[in-house]
């Protein structure tokens, strides 16, 4: 699996790209790397494994992803019990829509979870079944990014033909990748 480095381009050692295009650019070759090794090691393994590291939010050598390490481990347990039991209806998804909606309508009432886990598991169990967003799916960071392009930041997602055209070299949830990543240099990027 390919080593993830920070991206050389901003912070004290680089030069951050101030458009949009120089943004995207800097995704691609820094940020999709990794993100497409993290959903490959959830689409090689069995359903149940997939199922199982997703509801506890862990990358391939079982540790706590860092963006969720805030995550409370009791709620993450108990999340991956209903998980587990409802793998049958997971599994009947027929898009990712569906899996996404499920996901939350079956979690909805553990305390510490919210949107964030609720996408990255449906995103995680997802690429498993060959399940992948056709929307840009709206939480926590990337509300941020998208009123920062003038999107509408109060829905639960935007339709990928509704951002930038710049954009349109990625796919939906590498857009809510990058509008979570890119949320503070959007704010004041020369678009």
């Amino acid at each position: 699996m390919k080593r993830c480095v920070p991206d050389p381009t901003c912070g004290p050692e680089g030069h951050k790209h101030r458009t949009l295009r120089g943004m995207v650019r800097s995704y691609i070759l820094h940020k999709r790397p990794c993100a497409q090794a993290e959903l490959q090691s959830f689409r090689s393994q069995p359903f149940e494994a997939a199922v199982h590291r997703a509801a506890l939010a862990l990358d391939e050598h079982e540790k706590r992803f860092s963006h969720q390490w805030r995550l409370k481990h009791p709620a993450l347990r108990k999340a991956e019990g209903i998980l587990t039991d409802s793998s049958g209806k997971l599994r009947n998804s027929k898009s990712f829509a569906d899996l996404h909606e499920l996901i939350m309508a079956l979690l909805e009432g553990i305390g510490g979870l919210g949107e964030l886990y609720y996408y990255d598991t449906a995103l995680r169990i997802g690429a498993n079944l060959k399940l992948m967003p056709q929307l840009v799916y709206l939480h926590r960071g990337t509300r941020d990014g998208a009123r920062a392009l003038g999107l509408d930041w109060h829905a639960n997602a935007v339709d990928p033909r509704h951002l930038p055209k710049k954009l349109a070299v990625l796919e939906p949830h590498e857009m809510e990748d990058f509008l979570c990543i890119y949320k503070d240099r959007l704010r004041g990027s020369s678009r």
